[in-house]
């Protein structure tokens, strides 16, 4: 008996000492618990009532604030639309081109409007039974886009000033993420493709570029990165993949030293031998940066303008759909084949950026017109000859004087030795 009692003072003893703390610890709330407890503390007794889901939004909100990282966000229910068309390269709306009073510059090839009728220098007089003739054009486009299958109704005017209605069911529409595109030395065949960013619908696009460059004789390409802040990490790594025959892309560098390696595509080269020079400036960044730094450190192009922005990190994008709501934030670091780190503001001791291997700036009134030159929708062939007739000013705009393309070229005619 004594022995038996000896052993369970011991197992008291044993408990109070280890298991006791133990449980204790584990009684604790957790960060969750505590944070739905305060919730639910909030929601059941604040003065006024509290929308729980709006209080949860904002406590995430506050979380991703409290990062200190210029690169995350949290994307309200308000803005998802926006985000996920900027995500995809589509937008859903009718398929138009508008200008300022509302009239139709021209339908985008394939889409909604085309397919009901609607011809550059119609009139858009009414949406679904509201006049328009007091309204924005930022209200028009507002109002014409919406969920994908719903249809809306236009009064519109045509050319002829003959008053006609269409119902047009709105549909998923791709942004135009290849900008300028065209021969800027034909007889020597140096060719223009200027990449606004990367999205779903990019590689789509510059493929048909190409193809189009190829059929007019293409034998260099000056390929523009400026102004292109990035977007989609694969389809940046499919668009080197054009130039490139296999190899490293990049390295995911994440917080425990690894992350993965994104390698070019070789069955998906298509360009491997074409000259290139890349130009780049200071809001070129992220996926831009990823295709110029490949493409250089591979020996496959030169870097020509100003130096990059020095955005070279990925992010976690999480959507919660129950909730409406997205958040980003930085998860690791972009790395070149060669070993830089591009990353410049999120962490000041690392190298950062792309600096150029041919160092040209554009005066700031030429960098506007350039700016501006390379941020307009390009006439479809198929509407230029209309678009000409109704709107011979902007059928008949011409590009701006630039400094750097005329350096690419040149530099391109070495290398072409012509």
């Amino acid at each position: 008996m004594l022995f038996g009692a000896f052993w369970a003072v011991v197992g008291i003893l044993l408990t109070e000492a280890w298991v006791g703390p133990l449980l204790r610890d584990r009684a604790r709330p957790t960060a969750e618990q505590r944070l739905a407890r305060v919730h639910g503390i909030v929601v059941d007794d604040y003065v006024e009532p509290r929308d729980p889901e709006a209080l949860a939004r904002a406590g995430v909100a506050g979380m991703i604030e409290s990062l200190h990282d210029p690169y995350a966000s949290y994307i309200g229910p308000e803005e998802m639309r926006n985000f996920r068309e900027e995500s995809d390269g589509t937008l859903v709306g009718i398929g138009a081109m508008l200008g300022p009073d509302g009239s139709v510059l021209f339908p985008l090839p394939g889409g909604p409007a085309e397919e009901a009728g609607l011809r550059p220098g119609d009139r858009i007089v009414a949406i679904d039974g509201a006049p328009t003739a007091d309204w924005a054009q930022r209200e028009i486009l507002d109002t014409l886009r919406g969920g994908v299958g719903s249809v809306v109704t236009l009064d519109l005017v045509d050319t002829d000033e003959q008053p006609y209605t269409a119902s047009i069911e709105r549909a998923r529409v791709p942004t135009v993420t290849v900008g300028d595109v065209r021969l800027v030395d034909a007889p020597t065949g140096i060719a223009h493709l200027h990449l606004r960013s990367f999205a779903r619908s990019t590689v789509a696009e510059f493929d048909a570029a190409l193809a189009r460059l190829d059929a007019q004789g293409m034998r260099a390409l000056v390929l523009d990165l400026r102004y292109n802040r990035g977007g989609q990490l694969g389809s940046a790594v499919e668009v080197a993949s054009r130039l490139l025959q296999g190899g490293l892309v990049c390295t995911l560098r994440d917080r425990d030293g690894s992350g993965g390696r994104r390698l070019a595509d070789p069955d998906a080269s298509t360009h491997p031998d074409l000259p290139v020079v890349v130009l780049l400036n200071g809001w070129s960044a992220s996926g831009s940066e990823v295709v110029a730094a490949a493409l250089r450190d591979h020996g496959r192009a030169a870097v020509l303008g100003t130096r990059s922005y020095g955005k070279g990190i990925y992010q976690h994008v999480y959507e919660d759909s129950d909730g409406g709501f997205a958040i980003k934030f930085t998860a690791g670091y972009y790395v070149t084949p060669s070993g830089r780190v591009l990353e410049d503001h999120l962490e000041r001791t690392q190298a950062g950026c792309i600096d150029p291997d041919v160092p040209v700036a554009l005066a700031e009134g030429q960098a506007a017109a350039v700016q501006s030159w390379l941020g307009r929708n390009p006439i479809p062939d198929r509407w230029f000859a209309e678009v000409a007739a109704r709107y011979p000013e902007l059928a008949a705009e011409q590009p701006p004087a630039d400094r750097q393309l005329d350096a690419a070229v040149a530099l391109l005619h070495a290398a072409l030795d012509v």
